[in-house]
């Protein structure tokens, strides 16, 4: 079920990044295209941006994963044993925590 979940996830975020690319590349494109007689869409660019898209979600994810883990091996306790067979709500809102934080300073790292 956990792997469902991680697996669904990364789909969504990878599904959401590349939609961003694609609008915010089709702003710029009919910008431009006003301006000049080429193309609205570059298709080498887009797939470009595609790529850097989800090679960028991956590294994400590999980089909250390991965060994960750290914070994990700080704790003096098993976090997954705390949040799946213990139903700990505070130990659930500390890893929620810790990643929703880890995901923004990603997120600014890798946006420039």
């Amino acid at each position: 079920m956990a792997k469902k979940i991680v697996f669904t996830t990364f789909v969504l975020v990878t599904v959401a990044i590349v939609a961003l690319v694609l609008f915010t590349h089709n702003a710029n494109a009919q910008a431009d295209a006003a301006a000049a007689d080429t193309p609205m869409v570059d298709f080498k660019v887009l797939g470009g941006f595609i790529i850097e898209g989800v090679v960028f979600s991956i590294v994400g994810l590999i980089i909250l994963m390991v965060g994960y883990k750290v914070f994990d091996v700080a704790t003096p306790y098993d976090l997954n044993r705390q949040i799946a067979e213990e139903n700990n709500v505070a130990a659930g809102v500390a890893v929620a925590g810790v990643l929703v934080s880890l995901g923004i300073i990603v997120a600014a790292a890798m946006g420039g």
